[in-house]
């Protein structure tokens, strides 16, 4: 798969699609016969972009993984006003195994492609494959780190170090879905792949204050803007200073976007 909306290839040891990243999906790391038992319940399902895959408070009927697309997990604040908690990309996992209830809706952020399991039976072959059970635990622990991340861009003091944060956040997190090389190959191309208004919620903000600190940074030379959600960086060490954020490194992110590109 070339990206998020590129073309979709099979794999070469089961008929699902082959995941962005080819072996970051659980189902990588198990024998044949596991992935063939697998695959036997699973089903590849489509979903346009604002469709509800599992309603909050709902009891989750299927688990699975995100072939093709952005979800968002969106929780309803006291007041009803809705916040984004999370997303999931490629090879990410949604539902919830061995539980109950789902705490927060999951929503399609973007046309997305899934592969879908019956929740009990997905179960039921979790208890029975230790090695299952072992790629559920770490995309769990996956999720967990992403939910790290978003604490820390929530915590910056302004939205231009939560903005500089996220954009950088999606280069060293998820390179194959929003990140690049420039055509001249000197500099990183950014793709936002949600909304502007998915992105304000996102980081608890409105849109016209993404938009105004979008133009702040390209006022200061650290991004040029080619398209609304499509952004070159021009200055990577700056756009690291302007996020606050120390734990971001230029040679990590550059070999991140270059293994993706």
């Amino acid at each position: 798969m070339n990206g998020a909306n590129g073309p979709a290839q099979l794999c070469a040891h089961c008929t699902l699609l082959r995941c962005v990243m080819h072996n970051a999906a659980f189902c990588s790391e198990l024998s044949d016969d596991e992935r063939e038992k697998l695959n036997s319940i699973a089903h590849l399902r489509r979903f346009p972009k604002g469709a509800t895959i599992l309603a909050e408070g709902e009891e989750a009927g299927i688990v699975g993984n995100v072939i093709e697309g952005v979800l968002k997990m969106q929780k309803t604040q006291p007041d009803g006003r809705q916040q984004i908690v999370g997303l999931l990309v490629p090879t990410d996992m949604f539902g919830r195994v061995f539980t109950g209830t789902s705490d927060f809706a999951i929503e399609a952020a973007t046309d997305v492609t899934l592969c879908c399991f019956d929740k009990r039976r997905f179960e039921a072959l979790v208890l029975e494959h230790p090695r299952l059970e072992h790629q559920v635990m770490l995309s769990i622990l996956d999720e967990l780190d992403a939910a790290r991340d978003w604490i820390t861009l929530l915590g910056a003091q302004t939205v231009a170090q939560k903005l500089a944060g996220f954009l950088l956040m999606l280069c060293r997190r998820w390179p194959a879905i929003g990140c690049g090389l420039s055509p001249d190959r000197r500099h990183v191309e950014i793709h936002v792949p949600i909304s502007r208004a998915d992105l304000a919620q996102y980081l608890g903000t409105t849109v016209e204050t993404i938009s105004r600190t979008v133009q702040a940074l390209a006022r200061s030379g650290l991004i040029e803007v080619v398209t609304p959600t499509q952004f070159i960086v021009i200055d990577l060490k700056g756009l690291i200073a302007a996020s606050g954020n120390e734990d971001f490194d230029p040679a990590t992110i550059l070999q991140c976007v270059k293994s993706a590109s």
